[in-house]
């Protein structure tokens, strides 16, 4: 691409708090190295605080959503004298970015507020009318169940200028809203999977083998089960289960608090029951790089697992939605995406993984060999797509 101004790219659905958002921030700007003369955008929020945002040099973009109510577009339309006033102090308006890549993860369907879903579809059809590219990097995507919920995911369909779909599963959810999909709607798995850990001196030094446990606060929250909760004793349960397995065959056993607050909540619970320590490391390089000098992992996080498997450490993954089976098949782990969570399941399983560890080792290598080629066609083919929108 030629020397031009700089491309404004703002990167929503992202945080600093959870590692597996944090991830999908670092893998962003690892692929717009490739690109000449791009600046972040990041809008501000309770877990992209302000000095974290600054660290990375990111513009900070004006702007108001609260249920129905937006504000955004209406920034836009401030003269540009004042626009180029607000820029002395670090600020743009949505008229100034250039490219949106919206790297939520999972965030559309029926699990989140309908509103959510349509201020986004007004978005991207902004977007569209202006010329300017949209793009949905790699994620889960579903279900739609309500007419309203489909006709905004329409939109977003026929408005994005690319949609990356991270499962099978959430690609049937789309075609559930639109049957003839555009070919810019593309199946590609997760593409955080080529980020390399970096080892700190926040990491703890274990003697030995030891396993990492990630739990989720997700798998035992109202917001995403009804009878969630009631099931947290079980989990918790399961869990210490398999940490006493482990430490009977000669392991350390290390709980990797992923996320926060809620993550610690569980940790403490896991740890009153079996004989653990717990780590909780603010750079998820450094977490990544931890995970992978484990020799198994279990994990309730989505990037939990994938740190470990694409490092090529055997994991056993808890599910609580359609997104971790796919993301397990694109290992070849299918058979370790743990569906119904006990102490008997969850011991068998790490018994069974254990016993096939010598087999499942280079299987993952070569896994996760294919699927960084698959990140890396990705990211031509989202260049190549910048290129035809915004003629650089």
């Amino acid at each position: 691409m030629s020397e031009s101004k700089a491309l404004l790219v703002e990167i929503k659905g992202v945080q600093f708090r959870n590692k597996g958002a944090y991830l999908m921030l670092l893998a962003c700007l690892q692929g717009l190295k490739t690109l000449n003369n791009t600046e972040l955008v990041l809008s501000p929020g309770p877990n992209l605080p302000y000095r974290e945002r600054a660290l990375l040099g990111a513009w900070q973009k004006v702007s108001f959503r609260r249920k129905g109510l937006d504000l955004t577009p209406w920034f836009g339309k401030f003269p540009g004298s004042l626009r180029n006033l607000m820029k002395r102090y670090g600020m743009v308006t949505e008229r100034d970015v250039d490219v949106i890549l919206e790297a939520s993860g999972f965030a559309y369907g029926d699990q989140w507020p309908l509103k959510f879903l349509q201020n986004t579809a007004r978005e991207v059809k902004r977007f569209k009318e202006a010329g300017k590219p949209f793009v949905f990097m790699p994620q889960a995507f579903g279900p739609f169940s309500s007419d309203e919920s489909k006709a905004a995911m329409r939109d977003i369909i026929h408005s994005a200028a690319l949609i990356y779909v991270r499962d099978p599963v959430s690609f049937s959810h789309l075609q559930s809203c639109e049957a003839n999909l555009p070919d810019t709607v593309k199946l590609t798995p997760d593409f955080t999977v080529g980020l390399k850990g970096h080892s700190t001196s926040a990491l703890p030094e274990i003697e030995g083998k030891f396993a990492a446990l990630i739990p989720n606060s997700k798998v035992v929250s109202k917001f995403n089960h009804a009878n969630a909760e009631a099931e947290r004793t079980n989990y918790v349960e399961a869990f210490a289960a398999a940490a006493n397995q482990l430490v009977e065959l000669g392991y350390a056993v290390v709980l990797v608090n992923h996320e926060g607050k809620e993550d610690q909540l569980l940790c403490q619970e896991i740890a009153r029951l079996a004989p653990c320590d717990t780590i909780q490391i603010e750079d998820p390089l450094a977490v990544k790089a931890f995970i992978g000098q484990s020799s198994i992992t279990i994990s309730s996080r989505f990037h939990g697992a994938i740190n470990a498997l694409s490092q090529g450490v055997p994991c056993i993954a808890t599910s609580w939605s359609h997104k971790y089976h796919a993301m397990m098949s694109d290992f070849g782990m299918a058979d370790y995406c743990l569906e119904k969570l006990s102490a008997v399941s969850l011991t068998q399983k790490v018994s069974q993984l254990l016993a096939e560890q010598e087999q499942i080792t280079p299987l993952l290598a070569d896994n996760a060999a294919k699927l960084k080629q698959k990140n890396q066609t990705m990211w031509q083919g989202l260049y190549k797509t910048l290129d035809k929108y915004l003629g650089r």
